[in-house]
């Protein structure tokens, strides 16, 4: 997952820093007036741990918004840390927000060991499970705008994906997007089981209408990277869906469409079982 390195600037006044605790990146947009926090990683510690990281960056800055790209308990329990910051959110963030949390809490309860992979140890989980909650303060349905008083972000939302409330936050005077989880580098996307398979590929459809060719994308997970590098992992994850629409006219079971093997599938068989279970009783888009 690789090791914090602190902040490192890849647009101008847009900066990213790359955790090793779940490999999360937090994105740190600063204006003339205020700064904006995205994402803010898995516990109250590493919140703390984030806001250190800032400081460390030698200058004073205010952070008065924090945005969560989505419900992920790696994404928003750090929002604790932000006490004077107003949380940002999709709608349905909010809505899910007290509910994703108890079902993350009660899967590290029954099974709390550290996991080399990902990047955790015991304590990182005995962290998590003391974090107080805190949801997002402000919330909306389509888009919202941030005013950093000589630069404004935008956070927009194109459907349903990684989970239902994925959005994504442009800087658009420098052409820089975080995707948060609808994208991700250091691994292939994350079909868990609150996906939406068959509509993610076209969510990120309509986000990349606002890219242009030298725009700078932060995943959720990862090293930033270009268009190209989500338009393939966008076609990748419609031929999920392609592959499951086909199954499912052809009227295979469940069990049988989730472990015939298909050369088109670009990721793991194993790994996409979520993916089938969550499109099975999903209508087949047109």
């Amino acid at each position: 997952m690789g090791a914090n390195v602190g902040f490192v600037e890849v647009a101008d006044r847009v900066l990213v820093a790359r955790y090793p605790q779940w490999g999360v990146n937090v994105g740190l947009v600063l204006g003339r007036d205020d700064a904006i926090v995205i994402d803010t990683r898995a516990s109250a510690a590493q919140g703390s741990a984030v806001l250190d990281d800032i400081r460390d960056l030698g200058r004073a800055i205010r952070v008065s918004h924090v945005v969560n790209t989505h419900v992920h308990f790696d994404h928003t329990f750090g929002n604790i840390a932000f006490a004077d910051a107003t949380i940002h959110a999709h709608d349905n963030v909010g809505r899910r927000f007290e509910a994703a949390a108890d079902h993350i809490r009660a899967a590290l309860e029954a099974d709390p060991e550290p996991s080399p992979e990902y990047g955790y140890t015991e304590a990182d989980v005995a962290d998590v499970l003391e974090t107080p909650l805190r949801g997002p303060d402000r919330t909306f349905g389509r888009s919202a705008t941030i005013d950093l008083g000589d630069r404004f972000v935008t956070l927009s939302y194109a459907g349903r994906g990684h989970t239902d409330g994925d959005i994504a936050v442009f800087v658009p005077d420098t052409h820089a997007v975080f995707l948060g989880d609808l994208v991700e580098e250091s691994a292939h996307p994350s079909f868990g089981g609150d996906c939406w398979p068959l509509d993610w590929a076209d969510t990120l459809t309509e986000h990349l209408v606002w890219v242009d060719p030298g725009s700078v994308i932060v995943p959720g997970h990862g090293h930033w990277v270009d268009p190209s590098f989500v338009e393939r992992q966008r076609d990748e994850i419609a031929m999920v869906a392609r592959v499951i629409g086909e199954r499912r006219a052809a009227g295979l079971s469940l069990d049988a469409a989730r472990s015939e093997p298909d050369s088109r599938l670009p990721y793991p068989l194993p790994d996409l079982a979520a993916a089938f279970e969550r499109a099975w009783d999903e209508p087949i888009p047109a």
